[in-house]
């Protein structure tokens, strides 16, 4: 398989870089216009609304982010949103996405659910001239500052996705800041009222719609991840050529050097796994071997990150952890990365059960 990328990409790549060298660093700030002009929301969308590229493009310019540590709500609102509207043909608010006019955030996750988006007990019943959606999402991503909330809700048909304007009657966002800075927020649905005209895809289509955004944004973190990585196995590399100790750099000792040597094969190891994910959703024929694709890519990650992360920071001592130094910010955000959209444990029990199922079974989540 050749991993050359085209000219296309490297200037994707490089713009995003020169983006994330001036505005990353952990510091928060609102870009969206700035992505727009440049296009990038509209990557993976139909050429007729000025889109290009897809999951490829997706993790170059994820794994960028990871590198300069980006505060940005770009897996959130373009790759996982993007991804529902894509699938459920909703171009006219994918074209409201892609031209940065609209923001959209994903509520689907529920108290006790643990990240199965299957487990629905928000419902949306039939009124006279639409729906009626009662229920709670808790951490949904970025939702703040979106003006519109895809939601998931249960029908007598099965689950279904709504998009809701995030200021309608009923609607309440309980934010608060994550670990990392990220904007979450909980969502209280309490008889709000949208149109007929609101249901993303068909009635009994939302499970499916939302297993493939899940599955785009984990490919997306995993990008994120590689470059969250990279930076932490050079800044390692960097400090311990420039630390003394008995006269002599730290790089000149035999076992740091193996233990930087192990961080290297991890970063490989995780650098194919990303690139894994992005070539599934590629070929995205079969939605069992996507979804273990995705999931056994997730999990990989979440080890080898782990693995490099701890050793940067015990290789920095105590330095590493200090509010000055960028490590210990970079290891923070890996560690919520890590956990994101489903930490290893749920990934693992995804990947066996979907052992010797074929996409023309039901296949659990």
């Amino acid at each position: 398989m050749d991993f050359t990328l085209t000219p296309e990409q490297l200037l994707i790549k490089d713009s995003v870089a020169r983006f994330a060298a001036e505005n990353g660093a952990g510091k928060r700030a609102d870009h969206w216009k700035q992505f727009a002009e440049l296009g990038w929301l509209a990557i993976g969308s139909p050429e007729d609304l000025g889109g290009f590229g897809g999951p490829v493009e997706t993790l170059l310019v994820l794994e960028q982010f990871g590198r300069g540590l980006v505060v940005s709500p770009y897996v959130a609102q373009v790759v996982f949103a993007g991804a529902i509207l894509r699938a459920a043909g909703r171009i006219d608010l994918l074209e409201e996405l892609a031209e940065g006019r609209e923001r959209f955030a994903v509520a689907y996750e529920e108290p006790h659910a643990r990240y199965d988006a299957a487990r629905v007990e928000t419902t949306a019943a039939k009124g006279a001239d639409g729906w009626i959606l009662q229920g709670t999402k808790v951490r949904a991503l970025d939702a703040g500052t979106a003006q519109t909330l895809l939601v998931s809700a249960r029908t007598a048909a099965g689950v279904a996705l709504f998009a809701v304007p995030a200021d309608a009657p009923g609607v309440t966002r309980t934010a608060y800041p994550s670990e990392d800075g990220y904007d979450v927020a909980d969502v209280a649905l309490t008889g709000v009222k949208v149109g007929a005209g609101a249901l993303v895809g068909g009635d009994g289509d939302g499970l499916a719609l939302l297993e493939r955004g899940l599955d785009h944004a984990t490919a997306a973190l995993c990008a994120e991840a590689l470059g969250l990585c990279a930076l932490m196995l050079e800044a390692t590399v960097e400090y311990t050529k420039q630390r003394y100790q008995f006269g002599v750099p730290l790089s000149s000792f035999q076992a740091l050097q193996h233990r930087m040597a192990e961080m290297y094969v991890e970063l490989e190891l995780l650098r194919s796994m990303a690139y894994l994910a992005a070539m599934t959703l590629e070929d995205d024929t079969d939605p069992v071997a996507r979804k273990r694709g995705i999931s056994a890519a997730k999990a990989q990650i979440a080890k080898s990150a782990r693995f490099i992360g701890q050793q940067a920071i015990q290789l920095h001592g105590g330095i590493g952890m200090s509010e000055e130094y960028k490590v210990g910010h970079y290891f923070k955000r890996m560690t919520l990365v890590e956990r994101l959209l489903g930490d290893r444990d749920y990934h693992l029990a995804r990947y066996v059960a979907l052992r010797g199922a074929t996409a023309a079974e039901p296949v659990p989540v």
